[in-house]
């Protein structure tokens, strides 16, 4: 594994686990900040982000 595909999964591993804490914690599940659909889009969003960021580090370039 190079470093840069390393460094890759450490920025997806941070995405999914910030954006699975956010999503959430905007459902009410984590913490005691309340309810926001706002923090919930976001934090699936970022998640998303992550899992894509995984696949494409996997998948490689075309061709």
């Amino acid at each position: 594994m190079t470093v840069g595909k390393a460094l890759g999964l450490l920025v997806a591993a941070v995405l999914l686990l910030a954006g699975g804490a956010l999503a959430l914690t905007g459902m009410g599940y984590l913490g005691g900040g309340g309810t926001s659909t706002a923090w919930s889009v976001l934090g699936a969003a970022l998640a998303g982000f992550g899992v894509a960021l995984v696949i494409s580090i996997f998948k490689g370039p075309r061709g």
